[in-house]
C-alpha cells in the first residue's frame, strides 16, 4: 500500500530547486488566500474576451431562442419532466440529456441579464475559476506540496482544450459537474476523516447536484475509490458509511433517469474507435495546434491502424512504467489513473457525438498531473532542470494559444474559419460558417460556403433549403426554386421550404404555381399565418382586392403577434378610402412594432388627408 507519507514525495524536487521561493513567500504562509489571487489574475487575463463575445453556435436554439427559459413552469415542464432530444447527422444516432442544473443555471442567467450575452459568459468563466480553486484544494487534501498544487492547478487553469468549456455558454454543463465532483470528494475526504451528519449532508448533495448537471458525474464514484486508494485511507465505519452516501446518490438519480427514458448513449464502442478515441483526447490536451468546435469527423474506424499501435503502445509503456514506479511516483499513476476514469465514458460509449474538446473538461487534470510528475523522474539536477524548463515553455504556450482561441469564440465567422483547419471535412462546422457570413450581410461567402456543405454530404439537413433561401435573396429565383426542390425530396412537409418556394415561384412571375404552393401550407398547418399573408399579397399583384382582404383577415383571426397582416389590412383599407379603418390597424402595429416609420408615415398622411 503507498504511505500517505509518501504521495506526491517526487513533486517535492520541483520545490528543491533553485528556483523555489523561500519558505517564508506568500504561496506558503497564505497558500489559499494566494492561489485565490493568481488564479484570478491569470482567469481574466484569459478569458475577458468572453466577457463581449456573443451569443454562438447552439447557444441560439439553447438560449436566445429558447422559450422554455421565460419561466419557471415552462422551465420545469420541459427540462425537469422530459428528457432533452438530441439528434446527430454523422454518426446516425438519436438519444437524450437529463441536465436540469445546467438549465437551472441558464434560467438563473437569463433572470439576471436578460438576454445580454455577456452575463451568460461572466458565469462560465466564474465556474472555471472556481474549479481552478477546488483543484488546488483536492491537490492539497491529499498532501501534495502546496507548489506542485498551484502549479497543476494553474497549468490546468490555462490548457487550451478548456476553451470550449468557459467561453461557450451551451457547455456550461461539464463546468458544472466538475465543481459538483471535486465539492463532492473534497466533503467526503472530510466526512471520512471526522465523521458527521453536515459533511454526509453536503457529499450527497453534491454527487447528486453532479449528476443532474451532466451524465460525466457517473465518474463521482470511481473517483472517491481513487482518492481513498491514494491516501491509504484504513477502512473504517466513516469510511463505509461515505461509500454509501455517494453510491445511494448515484443509483437514486440513475433511477430517475430510467423513470423519466433518458437515453445517453446507444452502444458499446469497439476497441479501435475506443483507442483512436483515447489517442485523440491526449494529443488534443497536450498540443492542440488546431481547434474545433465540432468534431464529429475526427475520427473515423477506416484510418489505418499503423499510428494506432504506436500510440497505444506509448500509452500502455507509460501505465506499465506508472504502475512499476507507483511508489517512488505516485503522482504519475494517480494522473493517469485520474484521466482515465473521466474520459472513459467519453471513449467506451458512442454517445451523440463521438469526438468533442469540452469531453477532456475534467479529464485534462489528471494529464497535467502526470506532465508535472514525469519533471521528477529524472535524478540528474541538468536533466530535471531541462524538463521544468519545457514545462514553463509548454504553460507560456498554453496561455497565447488559449488567448487565441478565446479571441475566435468573439467572432463566429472567425470561430468557424480557424475551425475548419482542424476538421475541414465538418459539414456542421462550414454550414454554420454559411449561416454566419449569411447574418453578416456577406451572400457570395454565405453561397460558397453553402455549396461546399453539399459537396462534403448532399443529405445535409437544411442545406438545400438555405442555400434557396440566399439565392432568394440575391433575387436569382430560378436557382432558388432548383435548391427548394432539392431540400423537399428530403423532406415533402418542410413548411418553411414551402413557404420559401412560394415566394420564389412568385419573385420570377409564377403566380398560378406560388398559388398552389400557398394553399399546399395550408393543408399542412391551417394556422400558417405566413402562407396566409402571402397570399393575400399575390392576390394584391393580381389586383384581387376581395381575396387579399380575407387573406389578411385570415392571418390576424389566428391571433398572431406577426405585424404583417395588420399593416396590408391598413394599407388595403387606406387605399379604398376607408381611413377610420386603417387607423385602428395602423395602431394595433404600432403596438406589436413600436416607432414602425411606415406606419407613423401613414398615420400621417391620413390626418392631413382629414
Amino acid at each position: 500500500m503507498i504511505k500517505l507519507s509518501e504521495f506526491y514525495v517526487p513533486l517535492r524536487a520541483i520545490e528543491e530547486m533553485r528556483l523555489r521561493p523561500p519558505s517564508t513567500s506568500s504561496l506558503h504562509k497564505h497558500p489559499k488566500r494566494t492561489f485565490l489571487l493568481l488564479s484570478g489574475v491569470l482567469v481574466l487575463f484569459l478569458y475577458w474576451r468572453a466577457f463581449t463575445s456573443p451569443f454562438i453556435y447552439d447557444d441560439l436554439d439553447q438560449v436566445l431562442n429558447n422559450p422554455d427559459l421565460e419561466s419557471w413552469s415552462l422551465l420545469v415542464q420541459r427540462f425537469f419532466l422530459h428528457p432533452v432530444a438530441l439528434t446527430n447527422s454523422f454518426l446516425g444516432y438519436t438519444g437524450s440529456i437529463y441536465r436540469p442544473l445546467f438549465w437551472i443555471s441558464l434560467f438563473i442567467d437569463r433572470a439576471m441579464w436578460g438576454l445580454h450575452a455577456g452575463g451568460f459568459h461572466a458565469t462560465n468563466v466564474a465556474l472555471h475559476f472556481v474549479n481552478g480553486n477546488l483543484a488546488f484544494a483536492l491537490l492539497r487534501r491529499l498532501k501534495m506540496p502546496v507548489l506542485s498544487a498551484a502549479v497543476v492547478a494553474l497549468l490546468w487553469l490555462s490548457l487550451p482544450i478548456d476553451t470550449e468549456v468557459v467561453a461557450w455558454i451551451s457547455s456550461r454543463s461539464y463546468a458544472l459537474c466538475s465543481m459538483f465532483i471535486m465539492i463532492c470528494l473534497l466533503s467526503a475526504l472530510k466526512r471520512i476523516r471526522a465523521g458527521g451528519f453536515m459533511w454526509g449532508f453536503a457529499c450527497f448533495a453534491a454527487a447528486v447536484c453532479g449528476v443532474l448537471s451532466h451524465e460525466l458525474g457517473i465518474v463521482i464514484l470511481p473517483l472517491l475509490f481513487l482518492v481513498v486508494l491514494i491516501t491509504n485511507l484504513q477502512y473504517s465505519k466513516n469510511l463505509l458509511e461515505t461509500l454509501g452516501i455517494v453510491c445511494l446518490a448515484e443509483i437514486s438519480v440513475e433511477a430517475l433517469r430510467f423513470a423519466i427514458g433518458v437515453k445517453t448513449f446507444s452502444s458499446v464502442a469497439s476497441l479501435k474507435w475506443v483507442s483512436l478515441a483515447l489517442r485523440q483526447y491526449v494529443v488534443l490536451t497536450l498540443f492542440p495546434l488546431h481547434m474545433s468546435v465540432e468534431r464529429s469527423t475526427t475520427i473515423s474506424p477506416s484510418q489505418p491502424y499503423r499510428w494506432l499501435i504506436v500510440g497505444m503502445l506509448c500509452f500502455a509503456l507509460t501505465l506499465s512504467y506508472a504502475v512499476l514506479r507507483r511508489r517512488s511516483n505516485p503522482a504519475l499513476l494517480g494522473g493517469l489513473t485520474w484521466f482515465a476514469i473521466c474520459i472513459a465514458p467519453f471513449c467506451l460509449l458512442m454517445s451523440y457525438q463521438g469526438v468533442a474538446e469540452r469531453f477532456t473538461y475534467l479529464a485534462s487534470i489528471g494529464i497535467v498531473t502526470a506532465v508535472i510528475a514525469v519533471c521528477s523522474i529524472p535524478s540528474q539536477p541538468r536533466l530535471r532542470n531541462l524538463l521544468m524548463m519545457f514545462i514553463a515553455v509548454w504553460g507560456v504556450w498554453n496561455i497565447y494559444r488559449t488567448t487565441l482561441r478565446v479571441a475566435d469564440w468573439s467572432d463566429p465567422v472567425r470561430l468557424y474559419q480557424n475551425s475548419l483547419q482542424a476538421t475541414p471535412q465538418s459539414p456542421s462546422v462550414r454550414y454554420n460558417l454559411a449561416f454566419s457570413l449569411r447574418e453578416r450581410g456577406d451572400l457570395h461567402g454565405a453561397l460558397t460556403e453553402y455549396n461546399r456543405v453539399l459537396q462534403v454530404d448532399r443529405n445535409f439537413p437544411h442545406a438545400f433549403a438555405s442555400l434557396g433561401d440566399v439565392y432568394l435573396q440575391l433575387d436569382l429565383f430560378q436557382a432558388a426554386q432548383a435548391a427548394y426542390k432539392q431540400a423537399l425530396v428530403q423532406n415533402p412537409k418542410d413548411i418553411a421550404v414551402l413557404l420559401n418556394s412560394g415566394a420564389a415561384y412568385q419573385g420570377a412571375g409564377a403566380l398560378s404555381e406560388a398559388e398552389t404552393t400557398y394553399q399546399r401550407v395550408l393543408q399542412l398547418d391551417p394556422a400558417s399565418s405566413a402562407a396566409h399573408v402571402n397570399l393575400g399579397v399575390l392576390y394584391l399583384k393580381e389586383k384581387r382586392s376581395n381575396d387579399a382582404a380575407h387573406q389578411f383577415a385570415s392571418a390576424i383571426d389566428l391571433k398572431s403577434k406577426d405585424p404583417v397582416p395588420y399593416y396590408d389590412l391598413a394599407m388595403l383599407f387606406q387605399q379604398a378610402g376607408r381611413g377610420d379603418l386603417a387607423l385602428v390597424l395602423y395602431k394595433k402595429v404600432l403596438e406589436l412594432k413600436p416607432n414602425d416609420e411606415d406606419t407613423l408615415q401613414n398615420i400621417k398622411t391620413l390626418g392631413q388627408a382629414h
